[in-house]
């Protein structure tokens, strides 16, 4: 009688992921394999493909197969840089900057994700493969930046400050970035029938009833790609305990409060429009335009109207989605970039204060200095005398 090994002995023995093993089964590279529910069994004879990817050898064999797995999906980008008992932590740093993830497998079947990137895009990587009746679910929770997905029909959605998204892996999306170059926020993955079984039994110790996380993804996204929750009370409430986690309880800690997210999952209904908001992809590329274009001359003030008419987009329009991409209004956002750049100037050059006004479209040395002392504390002349001692 032909004997079989599981898709986790074949990723230990093959030195790949499980998620990669699960995608050459999918792709039909190994022979003989059969399918035993919602996993593969594989001939334990077979071989490994020629073609599979191969152990880069950054782990070792007490590191094991998680982190293996762990590091194909951050993709290329990521580095392990220390891993203890279930925590571990990756680097990730590509030509757009770099970031930090420090993971938890916080219970069977979940795992936690703390997101602290500098960087506008994660280079391009598969996504879990899994089969249709054994779904992957996450939810992601941003605390600062912004988050973009791009969806292969022409729409763009955006989470930002406080908001909480939910979907599925696979994702829908075609791309995702940050187009703020900075993001901090958590991510949960859970395997969808694991996870209800490991909070079986903690629902009836609450005396609750069960919380099945099938139901949680069927209820809340029925037919969209996501569902999204803008920023609430109730969200702030369970997220910023989590990032406050006490350090010498952290990972107890968060799995009681993983389990407080899925209790109020469990109950939540979604309205009709589910806070969902979405710009095709010719407005988004309309409004990026127009932001490179004002942030190319900062030398110049654009009033509203001017800025819909030169690049033909209706007003209301036009400030919706730019907030939406950009996490703040138009005039907001580019006052916060005057300051910036001129920071910058004051900084690495010698230019007198006059110059560096003009340079950031203020109309006069005395308007750039009130502003920038209202902002930063300090007048242009005593913040450049500072930033000279500090070097």
């Amino acid at each position: 009688m032909l004997e079989y090994m599981s898709v986790r002995e074949a990723a230990e023995k093959w030195a790949l992921s499980e998620r990669r093993v699960h995608k050459l089964c999918k792709d039909d590279r190994i022979a003989g394999l059969i399918r035993f529910g919602r996993s593969w069994g594989i001939p334990r004879g077979a071989e490994k493909p020629d073609d599979a990817r191969k152990s880069s050898g950054r782990y070792s064999d007490a590191q094991g197969a998680a982190s293996r797995d762990m590091a194909d999906f951050l993709g290329p980008d990521a580095k392990l840089l220390a891993q203890s008992g279930t925590c571990a932590v990756f680097q990730l740093e590509n030509e757009t900057g770099n970031g930090i993830v420090t993971v938890y497998d916080a219970l069977p079947g979940v795992r936690l994700m703390y997101n602290d990137l500098h960087l506008s895009r994660i280079a391009e990587h598969d996504n879990f493969h899994v089969s249709p009746d054994d779904n992957m679910l996450t939810i992601n929770h941003c605390r600062e930046g912004r988050f973009e997905c791009e969806f292969p029909w022409g729409e763009y959605g955006y989470i930002g400050e406080g908001d909480m998204a939910v979907s599925t892996l696979p994702t829908p999306a075609k791309s995702s970035s940050y187009p703020m170059a900075h993001y901090h926020g958590i991510s949960v993955v859970a395997d969808i029938p694991y996870t209800t079984k490991t909070v079986g039994d903690v629902s009836a110790l609450l005396g609750t009833a069960s919380i099945d996380v099938q139901e949680i993804k069927e209820r809340l996204l029925g037919r969209h790609p996501y569902f999204l929750m803008r920023s609430s009370d109730a969200v702030s409430h369970i997220f910023s305990e989590l990032y406050n986690a006490p350090e010498a309880l952290r990972e107890s800690y968060i799995r009681l409060k993983l389990i407080e997210l899925l209790l109020f999952l469990s109950v939540i209904e979604p309205d009709d429009e589910s806070g969902r908001r979405y710009f095709y992809k010719t407005r988004v590329k309309t409004v990026k335009a127009m932001r490179d274009y004002m942030t190319a001359h900062l030398d110049r003030q654009f009033t509203l109207d001017e800025l819909s008419r030169r690049f033909n987009i209706p007003l209301t329009a036009m400030k919706s989605c730019f907030k939406s991409l950009f996490g703040a209004p138009i005039h907001a956002y580019m006052r916060e970039y005057r300051l910036q750049a001129a920071s910058a100037l004051l900084r690495e050059t010698d230019a007198s204060i006059a110059e560096i006004a003009a340079k950031t479209g203020y109309d006069s040395h005395a308007q750039f200095s009130v502003t920038f002392k209202t902002v930063t504390g300090l007048t242009p002349s005593d913040y450049r005398k500072v930033s000279v001692q500090k070097q």
